[in-house]
């Protein structure tokens, strides 16, 4: 077989190598997979788990360039430790298991933040990983791999894929609240996420006889949800983790961790089953959901309460039997309570706290602006592009305002799309909106403003941010008139001719100031409108159309929600203009 000369290079650098040591040359599969067997030497001592001497394949995929690291099925290391991937069989004639550890991580693992990045050059990049691996050995023999400070990392296990996932939510109190439950069990609802792949949502944790006792405080959508799968809760002092950091494997390893805790695994089915048994539907399989506090940080207290869970559980019901028994009651129990001391294997599901600072880790925006309730006049492009980004960054309990009815041609620059043609715009961006983020708690209101009646109008003095989105002054003016009941924070936007600029005018005050916002406006070096630029909207009428790419409206929603979050943050009466120049650079004139 005829091996690259770059990859023949690399078994020529290990040939000298101290703690590296070649067992074969390299290989390729039908997948187009290089691969090389070596050996790693430890330079601490060796423990349970890993012993002096551990063999190993590194594989590279010439067409992505990937370089990943597996120990051997034969004198490879079994167990899973952190920052690694779970250590399971690769089935079929594979000579590694699947196990990798996590040798690409940037920064500060092991504790060492030299290791900045890796090379691009192949021959590099490889020995690179090699280098890398010595040192995850190690520091796994030392049991450091786990850092005080470093982020914790849950344990991976068996049977774990990206879906289904199960997400969970938490309230203020939950850590205290399930605290005071160890050890008791109970039932809780699964919603699944409307149109989503198989991801779930816990909703109503239930006591034995299915009594609420807690509501996730999700946003409107998932709240309204049908619950579409059962859950059975255990609630735990610790995580059930095998040594060195994995998920049992089975029900056995799972009842002995549990039983530690002081949890029975085989009495909590057994009065499980019976208690399913007694209601109208008791078919079908239950998840089962463990939950333990936990630490954001290693080293620290815990601060939050987190749930693992086993998919596809199953509990006895009335139709049941074992073969030489009877269907009755006797032999229902006795079948459930040997269910979790068998050696079958546990196929565990992923799941993800999302919680607001949780998932807007991505966003770099936590829950700062949760607490504010926002209320939205105007869902066209622009106010449809700043709802957007202010849900997804965190103002969960948001109104929209609006009464017209969403037409093609608004398709080229609005957020919504053909579903929403013919709906209210107010109320079918409530509802898009209500579906972007799990949290998400929009309402929508079909009407203009000033509001008709007494109603909506205290509704309206129930939120703490008013953002104009519609490009009225008339609009302006109604806000000056009209009885807040107390101090707002004020936000006005507008968009000029040919989306040229972006208006912004702010200001935290009891009663809005229309005529600083227009004589403010007014001011500003803002080219004139030009009607003789304009586009008809439709042959045989003149409707005069707004000038303004999709890109415009999303480029000036980006600079209106950064001025928005502004201004819940530091309050105050101010006037900007933000100007857009012919390379597309943004620039600020005044403010």
């Amino acid at each position: 077989m005829f091996v690259p000369e770059v990859l023949q290079s690399i078994a020529d650098r290990l040939a000298d190598h101290p703690r590296l040591r070649c067992t074969n040359a390299w290989s390729s599969d039908s997948k187009g997979r290089w691969f090389l067997p070596f050996v790693a030497l430890l330079s601490a001592d060796p423990t349970e788990f890993i012993s002096a001497a551990t063999a190993w394949y590194v594989v590279f995929i010439p067409r992505t360039k990937d370089v990943t690291v597996y120990p051997a099925m034969i004198g490879g290391v079994s167990a899973t430790f952190q920052h690694q991937s779970f250590n399971s069989e690769g089935g079929g004639s594979l000579p590694w298991r699947l196990g990798n550890p996590c040798l690409d991580r940037p920064a500060a693992i092991f504790g060492r933040a030299s290791w900045n990045g890796q090379p691009d050059e192949i021959d590099e990049k490889i020995i690179w990983h090699l280098e890398r691996l010595l040192m995850w050995i190690d520091a796994a023999a030392m049991g450091e791999l786990a850092i005080d400070g470093e982020p914790l990392e849950l344990p991976p296990g068996p049977g774990q894929t990206n879906f289904p996932v199960v997400g969970f939510i938490g309230a203020g109190d939950d850590l205290t609240f399930w605290q005071g439950r160890t050890n008791e069990w109970g039932w809780v609802d699964l919603a699944k996420l409307p149109a989503a792949k198989t991801s779930y949502a816990m909703t109503t944790f239930r006591d034995h006889q299915s009594a609420p006792i807690r509501e996730s405080p999700w946003g409107r959508t998932i709240a309204q949800a049908a619950v579409a799968k059962t859950g059975l809760w255990i609630a735990l002092d610790n995580l059930p983790v095998l040594a060195p950091w994995e998920l049992p494997r089975t029900w056995a390893d799972l009842s002995a961790q549990l039983a530690g805790q002081g949890v029975q695994l085989a009495d909590v089915f057994e009065l499980a089953g019976a208690d399913r048994r007694r209601r109208k539907d008791d078919r079908g399989t239950v998840t089962l959901l463990l939950g333990f506090p936990t630490a954001e940080l290693i080293g620290e207290a815990p601060s939050k309460y987190h749930w693992i869970a086993v998919g596809s559980v199953e509990l006895s019901d009335r139709k049941t039997k074992k073969n030489g028994f009877r269907a009755n009651e006797r032999v229902h129990r006795l079948i459930d309570r040997n269910r979790p001391t068998a050696n079958s294997s546990l196929t565990w599901l992923r799941t993800v706290n999302w919680e607001p600072d949780q998932i807007r880790t991505r966003s770099g925006f936590g829950t700062g602006m949760v607490s504010k309730r926002v209320l939205v006049l105007g869902a066209g492009s622009l106010g449809g592009a700043v709802s957007e980004n202010l849900v997804r960054m965190g103002v969960t309990r948001m109104g929209i305002l609006d009464p017209d009815v969403l037409d093609v041609g608004n398709l080229t620059r609005h957020v919504l799309g053909m579903g929403a043609v013919g709906h209210d715009k107010a109320t079918a961006l409530a509802h898009a909106l209500s579906l972007a983020m799990p949290d998400a708690n929009v309402t929508g209101v079909v009407a203009r403003f000033p509001p008709g009646t007494d109603e909506l109008a205290e509704e309206l003095r129930s939120f703490d941010v008013i953002i104009d989105c519609t490009g009225s002054d008339a609009v302006l003016d109604a806000m000056a008139e009209f009885d807040w009941g107390g101090e707002k924070i004020f936000i006005s936007l507008a968009m000029t001719w040919r989306a040229e600029g972006l208006l912004v005018f702010t200001a935290s005050e009891a009663t809005f100031p229309a005529i600083d916002a227009k004589e403010s406006f007014n001011e500003m070096n803002v080219p004139p409108t030009d009607f003789g630029d304009a586009y008809m909207e439709g042959i045989g009428c003149w409707h005069p159309v707004f000038p303004a790419t999709a890109a415009d409206v999303r480029m000036w929603g980006a600079v209106a929600t950064t001025t928005i979050l502004e201004a819940i943050r530091l309050p105050k009466r101010r006037c900007q203009y933000f100007r857009q120049g012919f390379d597309g650079t943004v620039e600020r004139l005044n403010g």
